[in-house]
């Protein structure tokens, strides 16, 4: 709306212009009221809607990577930062451990140790539990302030920026990685990305804005680095949009040099970070924007020269051409080099699966995890619902007086939409570029109908006092009114018209019909207020739809996991607790030292919940081990017990099934198998399976794990021999047993003789790249 005439503004700011206050001063007072509004409103709303996870269940850390997380914060917190980049994790990965320091992203754990004792320092008394369960919420309103900058920076409007804050604040496709309690890497990437794009459009504004700029994009991505895997797609991102650039023919000292201050101090920077390391040199999946950088400065290099020489286009096209050329015979024998050295490492099976079917990645640990599969149509309208739909119309927008900033949103918006169709997971990357798109679609909509609303007030207004007429200079000077400018369209298009009528060409034709709409569209003023207040009332309805959709996804998507609630038969809501009362067992009942054996999924909670050592977790960086892991649990109990007696005390098992949900560790055993099978050539990964009527596969049936998971709750299961069954939560969704036998313990980091002597030496490796 304070996009509008300044004759406009005047007219309703009238009583302030008699106080000495220009148009231009109160129109720049009112847009930066209306920002602070808006953006005070969106802010507000992106926190409350995180909040339901507090409300219904306290302050909990949800899922199960959070529990890690939070446990490593501690750690830091407890110990300090020169303790923690040298942490090896005993508690983990028994008996190998893990070398936590160097395989984590520590981003997240280093800011909420910062915030923890800046409260501490200020004597709030806010415990660390509850900073790290308010940190997804804290970045989700500091993520929508940073989508507000980009918005409007990429399309030069601060309506659409208002408008995409407003519906990026409460989007599913943010809110799905960020609500309290959801403490995970994600919840702080998200807001690293939108301000690392912000601030990279934000540099090839203007000639002034490279250094700047290009220095905070550095920035803004280091801490990417240190929070999410994910960095590798903003680097991507970047390096596509400079090529793009150049491609389109849109190639400017600016971008060179903000490109080169980026890439340079950021990778300068985050290749002291242990676990990116030499990635940024040597991973083929960070190549293109290397590639990108040594290009750009061949192109800068033949600018100097052309502006030293003062070649014209001819030469200078030539010279170009010499040097490129040149440049690609260094490259081909470099490459004929550094190749068959191996210097540049294999794409990672993660990335591979965003480019060919998701089944076929070839590793069974990479297709087994739900959040990498495919994504189903309908998410789209679960994670975006009206947005799905008014996205698209504003990318069309962003066509239109196309700028720098305006084709990396179209770049973004592209690449974004066709990962997240690959993985479910990267719905989340897509929630900026949509909400963006559909913030320019609502901005544009909404400043054209409040025109026509006021289009009639304005009339009137002119015709009273001369002052607010909007005059043009005519050719000799003065002043020539819209009525003058309107009759003269009228004019033309009349002479369209008859020139239509006497010749059959095409062109006449079109440019009749082009004359006929404007014609048109001026003189119904009336058509044209019916038809905005129709679009507002329209939009009205489909914002109340949205708000109530998010909210409903907000509530759904706030569900910790961990716990869950019910109903009782006379319809009061319970909260079933059965995982964390699991732990708390473990915690109270067992030996400081004692080792659990599960499935890697609840590794995290054990280890963080019970404080008991494990054999798996999620960070899932050793397949072979998480292999043997398999091949215990789907062996049948004597030959089980071989290798368990020697890595574990307690066996923990799901059955939430007999709860009435199906997710447990029989619905996962068919990943299991094959996972156990890529190693070891004894197991068939096919065989382990329910079939029709809930029966077991004759291999599944023989297998310990099911009959950890039925045993006395289903009569065909005989007893155990070598475990004793210790507690069963209260809804029968957890089973523990003891371990008979234990053998004696060998030293910490090595498996014992016996396991590498009679199982390991015939197990086959598996290559994590080709997955196989």
């Amino acid at each position: 709306f304070f996009s509008t005439s300044d004759h406009r503004v005047a007219y309703l700011l009238r009583p302030a212009l008699k106080e000495g206050l220009s148009t231009m001063e109160l129109k720049g007072m009112a847009t930066v009221a209306y920002q602070a509004i808006v953006l005070a409103y969106a802010c507000y709303s992106a926190f409350q809607i995180r909040l339901f996870a507090v409300t219904n269940y306290g302050r909990v850390i949800h899922e199960f990577d959070p529990w890690f997380n939070y446990r490593a914060t501690e750690f830091l917190v407890d110990n300090g930062w020169d303790k923690f980049k040298v942490w090896f994790d005993t508690m983990s990965w028994y008996p190998l451990g893990r070398h936590v320091g160097t395989t984590i992203y520590p981003g997240m754990q280093i800011t909420a140790a910062l915030m923890f004792k800046l409260l501490e320092y200020l004597g709030t008394g806010i415990p660390l539990n509850d900073v790290c369960v308010f940190m997804p919420a804290v970045f989700g309103t500091l993520a929508t302030l940073a989508c507000f900058f980009l918005a409007k920076e990429t399309t030069g409007s601060a309506n659409a920026g208002a408008a995409s804050a407003l519906i990026f604040a409460i989007i599913p496709a943010h809110l799905m990685r960020s609500v309290a309690g959801g403490y995970d890497n994600e919840s702080v990437a998200v807001t690293a990305i939108v301000l690392t794009f912000y601030f990279w459009t934000r540099a090839l504004r203007d000639d002034k804005s490279w250094l700047t700029y290009g220095f905070l994009t550095a920035l803004a991505y280091i801490y990417m680095c240190l929070t999410w895997g994910g960095y590798t797609f903003v680097l991507n991102m970047i390096g596509l949009h400079v090529a793009m650039l150049i491609g389109l023919g849109r190639y400017t000292t600016k971008l060179h040099r903000a490109y080169s201050v980026f890439f340079f101090v950021a990778t300068a920077v985050v290749m002291q970070i242990p676990i990116v390391g030499t990635k940024p040199i040597q991973d083929m999946e960070q190549v293109a924007p290397l590639l990108v950088f040594f290009g750009i400065q061949v192109l800068e290099f033949c600018e100097i020269m052309r502006r030293k020489h003062k070649m014209d286009e001819r030469d200078f096209s030539t010279f170009r051409l010499k040097v490129i050329m040149v440049v690609v015979v260094f490259a081909g024998v470099f490459i004929q080099l550094v190749i068959p050295a191996g210097f540049f490492g294999p794409i990672s099976n993660r990335v591979r699966s965003l480019f060919i079917k998701h089944t076929t990645t070839g590793n069974p640990l990479v297709d087994s995890v739900a959040e990498h599969q495919a994504t189903r149509p309908d998410a789209y309208w679960l994670y975006f619902h009206n947005v799905f739909y008014y996205a698209p119309l504003g990318f069309a927008t962003m066509f239109a007086h196309r700028t720098d900033s305006k084709w990396f949103i179209i770049a973004y918006t592209l690449m974004a939409a066709y990962f997240s169709r690959k993985m479910v997971r990267l719905i989340l990357i897509l929630g900026p570029a949509a909400a963006i798109c559909a913030g320019r679609f609502a901005a544009l909509a909404m400043e054209w109908s409040m025109l026509q609303v006021f289009a009639q007030d304005e009339a009137k207004e002119e015709g009273d006092d001369e002052d607010d007429k909007a005059e043009t200079p005519s050719k000799d000077g003065t002043p020539q009114s819209k009525a003058l400018k309107a009759e003269k369209s009228a004019k033309k298009a009349k002479r369209a018209e008859k020139n239509a009528k006497n010749s059959a060409s095409l062109s006449v034709q079109v440019r009749y019909i082009k004359n006929l709409l404007i014609r048109t569209y001026n003189y119904n003023t009336l058509a044209r207020k019916v038809v905005a207040v129709l679009a507002m009332v329209g939009m009205g309805a489909s914002v109340y739809h949205f708000q109530n959709h998010c909210t409903s996804m907000a509530q759904n998507l706030s569900e910790p996991q961990i716990m869950l609630r019910g109903r009782n038969r006379d319809g009061s809501t319970v909260i079933i607790d059965d995982f964390r009362e699991s732990y708390w067992w473990l915690r109270d009942n067992t030996p400081e030292d004692a080792r659990v054996m599960a499935w890697w999924d609840y590794g995290y909670q054990i280890t963080g919940v019970a404080n008991r050592t494990t054999i798996a977790d999620g960070n899932t960086w050793n397949h072979e081990h998480l292999a043997l892991l398999g091949k215990c649990l789907v062996s049948g109990e004597e030959d089980a017990i071989k290798m368990i007696r020697h890595l574990a005390d307690y066996m923990l098992v799901w059955s939430t099934r007999y709860a009435g949900m199906w997710g447990d560790d029989l619905a996962k055993v068919p990943h299991i198998a094959r996972i156990a099978g890529s190693v070891y050539p004894d197991i068939h990964g096919q065989g382990y399976y329910m079939e029709s009527q809930n029966k077991a596969s004759p291999l599944l049936e023989n297998s310990l794990l099911y009959r950890l998971h039925g045993y006395r709750l289903n009569p065909e299961i005989k007893a155990l021999k070598h475990f004793d069954e210790v507690y069963t939560s209260k809804n029968l969704m957890v089973r523990i047993y003891k371990v008979k036998d234990v053998a004696k313990r060998t030293p910490h980091g090595d498996y014992a003789p016996y396991l590498k002597k009679n199982i390991i030496s015939k197990s086959k490796p598996f290559d994590q790249n080709i997955g196989r």
